[in-house]
């Protein structure tokens, strides 16, 4: 679902979580069994405790694997942004906004995603997809005309205080704290002295939050969106969020967006007593392991009521 070199980390190649983990865990029983076979000078009683130990711990972490998850919320945050919309935040309406107007709509679109995850393997990275009237014509597709988090905004990640996130006369994000603000050399944004992950952000009427993370995303203005998150105190702080100014053709009268979410986990493959055994899985399984056992979701959206 990527126009450049970003995509999954992890392919399932149209399988199932729960078929990869079913296969993982019936790999994993069978290969441990084999491991436990006695050798001439060992009792039964040898094997069935080495069996036990090396089943269980690995058990176990199979167990709470399954009880992770990632999901997509079933409805999107959807609004038309329009010139009341700067009015609001006391700002002039762009002039690209309303060049842009006679041609296109604009929506602000954010995409809720939800979490669960055990304490003890908590997710350290995030992967999500959108697209938008996948099976249309070109001329029937939105593009992302801004999208969120987004990388030019790193720099500013480093400090520890409030910023507020808004469209700025430019019709570009700015992030300003007080009555500075600095240019944004990569973006041309502008942005101000003192932002930082710390507190609530606002766009327009909306609400984002910046949180220290390692960034990455294809570029604005096409049809496709993939952005990756990594971090693990991204995670502790609060659940990765994402979303664009989508930028409609007037004409268009359909609007159907397909996104695909992917959250990462980290625990110890070792400690579970997997480190010899995952040896002797299938590449597959053991890419699957090693990646962190990613959970995934998929959802398609109708937005066409709402134009």
């Amino acid at each position: 679902m990527t126009d450049g070199p970003l995509t999954f980390e992890f392919d399932f190649g149209g399988e199932s979580r729960e078929a990869l983990m079913a296969e993982v865990r019936e790999n994993v029983i069978g290969l441990a069994r084999e491991l436990g076979e006695p050798r001439v000078t060992r009792s039964m009683g040898e094997t069935t405790r080495r069996m036990e130990s090396a089943l269980s711990p690995a058990e176990q972490l199979l167990k709470e694997l399954n009880e992770q998850k990632a999901f997509l919320s079933r409805q999107l945050d959807f609004l038309k942004l329009e010139e009341a919309h700067f009015a609001e935040q006391n700002l002039p309406v762009p002039e690209l906004f309303k060049r842009l107007s006679e041609r296109f709509n604009f929506y602000w679109l954010h995409l809720p995603i939800g979490y669960y995850a055990r304490p003890n393997m908590p997710f350290v990275r995030v992967e999500c997809a959108i697209e938008f009237n996948p099976s249309a014509a070109d001329n029937q597709r939105p593009i992302s005309a801004l999208i969120l988090p987004n990388k030019k905004f790193l720099t500013l990640l480093q400090t520890n205080t409030e910023a507020t996130v808004r469209l700025g006369k430019n019709f570009e994000f700015e992030v300003q704290t007080g009555n500075v603000s600095l240019p944004v050399a990569s973006g041309g944004a502008s942005l101000s002295t003192g932002v930082s992950v710390g507190g609530a952000v606002s766009v327009g009427p909306f609400n984002y939050r910046l949180v220290r993370a390692q960034i990455e995303h294809s570029g604005e203005k096409t049809h496709k969106v993939f952005w990756r998150v990594s971090g693990a105190e991204f995670f502790r702080e609060r659940v990765p969020q994402f979303a664009v100014v989508l930028q409609v053709p007037r004409h268009v009268t359909e609007l159907k967006v397909a996104a695909a979410v992917q959250a990462y986990s980290s625990f110890n493959l070792a400690a579970a007593d997997l480190g010899a055994i995952i040896a002797y899985l299938g590449e597959r399984l053991r890419n699957f392991l090693r990646a962190g056992a990613p959970v995934r979701d998929v959802a398609m959206y109708d937005l066409s009521a709402q134009l």
